[in-house]
């Protein structure tokens, strides 16, 4: 069985010659997670002659794995795929559930598919040769899944209790109907901070500033109860946005979610509980509230609120 490795330049520089198989390699970081990119990964294997039977394993972090599977999904039109996530964030995040995304000059994740690994291997002796600033992105992930399910792992921080949170809400809603937008929590905001950034903030400092202002908006909304809202600020800190109010607006009419170029949210009523909102699990904002928020935002880190 033919075995191929897809990984990037910062993993295979670390663990290329203990690998067994093809190694194929393209340059670590979030902008070249592209379509660009995945040609010339096809083109590579085409020509090395790998075919129908190859096994595709995605060794590194969360780009990786979006780039291993959305390979694997279309590479003679479906192959075996095994995830080995490297980094926290691909651990508890990434590597679960089966989505696999590029990104597009118009926004993130944008161009994709929904293609399940046959297997993945979760290995946390990787996560020693970590750096601190990606530690503290799959933190951030971590503290999500707490936000919108599971309060007490504030406390525990427990990677597999993490996992365990995702793959529970995966196997409730596979295709995003519903329930598994949840997991975008932040990510409205978030990933709209990583376009306008080219990409240069990361995936966790973008989420985390996504998730005081998203609940800040169901604060605002009256949806969002003010214990939470200040649990959230505590443990996320006072964060601001770095652009403007009208560049995050105009960035926020390609998310996934949106309608009619609308931007949709999505809500806690409380931590470890989304609003539901009728089984949509995210719901649109007025925009002179939505304007608000962000210029408030964008001015500077905005102070918790207390009890007047």
């Amino acid at each position: 069985m033919p075995l191929v490795v897809i990984t990037d330049t910062n993993v295979a520089r670390l663990y290329g010659k203990e690998l067994k198989g093809r190694v194929f390699a393209f340059p670590a970081g979030e902008k070249f997670k592209t379509r660009a990119t995945k040609e010339k990964l096809e083109n590579a294997l085409l020509k090395a002659g790998f075919l129908r039977d190859t096994t595709i394993i995605g060794l590194g972090g969360g780009v990786v794995c979006d780039m291993a599977g959305f390979l694997a999904a279309t590479y003679c039109r479906g192959v075996r795929l095994i995830l080995v996530p490297t980094t926290l964030m691909a651990m508890v995040d990434a590597s679960i559930g089966g989505k696999n995304g590029l990104n597009t000059s118009q926004g993130k994740n944008l161009i994709g598919t929904i293609y399940h690994p046959e297997k993945v291997v979760i290995n946390l002796d990787f996560l020693k040769t970590l750096p601190e600033h990606e530690m503290r992105c799959g933190l951030v992930e971590m503290f999500k899944h707490a936000f919108i399910a599971d309060e007490g792992l504030l406390e525990s921080m427990d990677v597999r209790r993490a996992i365990e949170v995702k793959r529970r809400i995966v196997a409730r809603d596979a295709k995003e109907r519903g329930l598994r937008r949840v997991l975008n929590f932040g990510h409205t905001i978030g990933h709209a901070i990583e376009r306008l950034s080219d990409y240069k903030t990361s995936h966790g400092d973008a989420v985390a500033i996504g998730m005081v202002v998203e609940a800040a908006l169901a604060y605002e909304m009256g949806v969002l109860e003010m214990a939470s809202w200040q649990k959230i600020t505590s443990i996320l800190g006072p964060l601001h946005l770095p652009y403007s109010a009208e560049a995050i607006m105009q960035t926020l009419a390609w998310d996934k979610k949106s309608q009619g170029n609308l931007p949709r949210f999505v809500m806690l009523k409380s931590i470890g509980h989304p609003h539901p909102f009728d089984g949509d699990y995210c719901t649109a904002v007025p925009e002179n509230l939505l304007k608000r928020v962000l210029h408030d935002f964008a001015l500077c880190a905005r102070p918790a609120i207390t009890a007047s």
